[in-house]
């Protein structure tokens, strides 16, 4: 799904009132609050996306939910995301913002997803993998899915590899579907 353009926008006038302001820390902090507050509550982000709910209740809730856990010039923001009835592409803003982000401090994100959660030893190898392919920092993103099988599914940079089992499986399956076979007698 692309990204609309409005967020892009909300995104650059956020990322450069904070270069302006000297606060891009500050701002980042504040974006991956709002991020995880988001992700890891359901009813949030129904009342985000919700058309029912009126935008000075929207405004109300999330005053009360965010004050005094994210800078005067990011509840600024929010508000006037609601005021302006933007609040359902937070989400896609709060992503373009944490992009724009890791390009100004060189950092590239690179999704890993697995069958098994990772430990410690394979995180750091494959970090240290990765940072052969960037000059900079690389910012892992786990996904746990058990559809793997075994392996892994690595993206950056719009480039993707795929060493999981199940792609194995597949292919195998391909190859005995496309080829006849016949055993010698």
């Amino acid at each position: 799904m692309s990204t609309p353009r409005a967020a892009i926008r909300y995104a650059k006038s956020l990322f450069s009132l904070s270069e302006e302001r000297g606060s891009i820390e500050h701002m980042e902090a504040d974006v991956r609050l709002l991020h995880d507050a988001i992700s890891g509550s359901h009813e949030l982000e129904l009342l985000i996306k919700s058309p029912v709910v009126k935008a000075d209740t929207k405004e109300k809730i999330l005053v009360r939910i965010l004050d005094n856990k994210i800078s005067d010039l990011s509840l600024e923001f929010v508000k006037i995301l609601v005021r302006k009835g933007r609040e359902s592409i937070l989400p896609a803003i709060i992503e373009e913002t944490l992009g724009l982000v890791r390009n100004r401090k060189n950092v590239r994100l690179a999704e890993v997803k697995t069958a098994v959660p990772m430990d410690d030893a394979l995180r750091e190898r494959v970090s240290k993998a990765l940072k052969h392919l960037h000059d900079g920092n690389v910012e892992l993103q786990e996904t746990v899915d058990p559809s793997l099988v075994g392996g892994f599914q690595l993206l950056m940079d719009n480039r993707m590899i795929d060493a999981s089992i199940k792609r194995e499986i597949e292919l195998l399956r391909r190859h005995i579907t496309d080829h006849d076979y016949e055993p010698e007698f």
